[in-house]
């Protein structure tokens, strides 16, 4: 997949975890799992610009998967210091984020090894090229649309119900 397609099939992914996340815990920790989400799904790409890392090498990985997580923990624990489960969900969030993406690559031909270098195991299914104009433009109307969808409804509720005084 390319940027479109990645971005619209993370906010996919996340668009019915925002009422879940508010009602559990807060709007705010919906939200920063929202912008998690959307922001590092295109994460693993950075390796394309690089020299010496091949294009779904490392950062194309379970390990790098886990990485992103601890540090996506870490940033929602400090951004949202008010809610004790931060560091959880921050790494859940952020490690679903890179592993949305290597899913979004295993549909591709290329495919990618997700256990190198402890493994050679490949995976490709092989449906449709990453350059499929139609399925990354699909991917972002349909993944935003849902998630927009799902910060609309959600924020409406909240200020519903949210107290007048």
């Amino acid at each position: 997949m390319y940027r479109g397609g990645h971005i619209g099939f993370n906010a996919l992914l996340y668009a019915p975890f925002v009422p879940l996340v508010s009602r559990g815990w807060s709007l705010e920790l919906a939200l920063a799992g929202a912008v998690l989400a959307v922001g590092l799904a295109n994460l693993p790409d950075v390796d394309q610009p690089l020299p010496r890392i091949p294009h779904r090498g490392p950062t194309h990985t379970i390990w790098f998967a886990l990485l992103v997580g601890l540090l996506a923990g870490v940033a929602t624990a400090l951004a949202v210091p008010s809610t004790p489960l931060a560091f959880r969900f921050g790494f859940v969030v952020g490690t679903g984020s890179i592993v949305a993406h290597l899913a979004g690559d295993i549909v591709t031909p290329m495919g990618i090894s997700p256990f190198a270098p402890v493994s050679r195991f490949h995976v490709t299914l092989d449906w449709f090229e990453s350059k499929n104009g139609r399925i990354n433009r699909a991917f972002l109307l349909v993944g935003s649309t849902a998630l927009l969808a799902s910060l609309g409804l959600t924020i409406g509720r909240v200020g519903a119900v949210a107290p007048v005084g």
